[in-house]
């Protein structure tokens, strides 16, 4: 938690990631996965849900892979020090050069469209070395736990459906290439939920189990994906959890000494330690409303704009409470309403907003809309805070334009 000391020096608006919490949640995560698995283990942090390139760094110091979605994240990865062996290459729009430098370099690929068998089987065809692979399996997640997916009335869009067979064929095409020798040694299981309990993953390992043995899977690893939740001190425990209701299942079929168990964390590791600050910059009544507004947005944390609430804490001058104040953004946009704040302390101009638990998707999600410049970025290392990026700002012509 940052106090006031700390956040009144700062340059606003601004993001601050704690270092320490970050690292803690890193190893946190890799120790559960020791313990409840084996070493054959690997947290594979997830760049999409934070870009930011000192977090990769981070990431990498704590001896996490990079879980990468595009040719630009793979890149991103590689100049943040991790080589290719250290990175997981996901998702459905892989490149033929990105996904041949991946084969090439020994990077863990997951197959996740048509076009990326055919351009496998051609790179087989004209190598004479052994290419392995793993291929995202899809499951009917909603149906065996309802309620708890993002798209209740369709099927989730990646890999390959399992129920519907489609699955097999792609392990039964790759296995009859006849060209060249692929061995699909990896099954990838990431699905996205709006729950993230631990049923979600009994029943994706269970259905990994189930996979393996139909299939008849000779594995080098699991990759169980990620949507994990966790993190922080008031969260303590929760890596475990996961990991063992994991081992239950995939334990039954995968042996923890010789499959490697991957998770692909995002939010579960970086949003905790994030905070997102600003400054009010007026206070007005329209009628019967309140507004207040800060040099915060909602496009900065809240790119679908469904939040209602967030984690706040407050940092005000006065210490009367007022019963509606409505806390808006910067922007030209009336929807950027962040939320209401009820009988909480009175706010004027110049208080500060922080927003706690901004970490994930939030930095990743800071479009370049020029009402304002992108928020600086600190790091905070126990007491020091130092900055890490500044924004370009904008400052006004001096004398007369020529």
């Amino acid at each position: 938690m940052l106090n006031f000391a700390e956040v009144d020096q700062l340059e606003t608006p601004c993001f601050v990631l704690d270092a320490q919490e970050l690292g803690q949640n890193f190893d946190d995560f890799r120790h559960a996965l020791e313990e409840k698995w084996s070493d054959k283990s690997h947290v594979a942090y997830s760049v999409k849900t934070n870009p930011f390139p000192w977090i990769l760094s981070k990431a990498r110091t704590a001896g996490c892979l990079a879980e990468v979605v595009s040719d630009e994240e793979f890149n991103l990865a590689l100049a943040q020090g991790f080589a290719p062996c250290e990175i997981v290459f996901n998702g459905p729009i892989k490149s033929r050069d990105w996904l041949n430098f991946a084969l090439n370099n020994g990077t863990y690929v997951n197959l996740d469209s048509r076009r990326e068998i055919e351009w496998v089987k051609e790179y087989a065809a004209a190598t004479s070395r052994l290419v392995k692979v793993g291929v995202r399996a899809n499951i009917e997640l909603e149906k065996y736990c309802p309620g708890e997916t993002l798209f209740e009335e369709h099927h989730g869009r990646f890999g390959f459906s399992f129920e519907g067979g489609d699955f097999a064929r792609v392990v039964d095409e790759l296995r009859a290439f006849d060209e060249g020798d692929i061995v699909v040694s990896g099954l990838h299981m990431h699905a996205t939920t709006r729950s993230r309990s631990n049923n979600v993953y009994r029943m994706l390992a269970r259905y990994a189990a189930r996979i393996v043995e139909e299939c008849e899977l000779s594995l080098d690893y699991v990759d169980i994906g990620g949507g994990f939740f966790g993190g922080g001190p008031l969260n303590v425990g929760a890596y475990e959890e996961y990991v063992f209701t994991i081992e239950s299942e995939l334990g039954k079929v995968c042996d923890p000494d010789k499959v490697e168990l991957i998770v692909e964390p995002g939010g579960a590791v970086v949003c905790t330690p994030g905070y997102y600050v600003g400054r009010v910059v007026d206070v007005k009544d329209i009628l019967d409303e309140r507004y207040v507004v800060t040099e915060l947005s909602r496009i900065n944390i809240d790119h679908e704009m469904k939040k209602t609430s967030y984690n706040l804490t407050l940092h005000a001058v006065s210490s009367d409470t007022h019963p509606s104040q409505i806390l808006c953004g910067y922007t030209c946009m009336d929807s950027d309403r962040l939320c209401e704040l009820v009988d909480a302390v009175e706010l004027s101009p110049g208080d500060i907003v922080v927003v706690n638990n901004a970490g994930a998707y939030s930095m990743a999600f800071t479009p370049n809309m020029f009402i304002k410049c992108p928020p600086a970025v600190y790091i905070k290392d126990g007491d020091i805070i130092e900055i890490e990026r500044q924004p370009s700002f904008v400052r006004p012509p001096c004398g007369i334009w020529e």
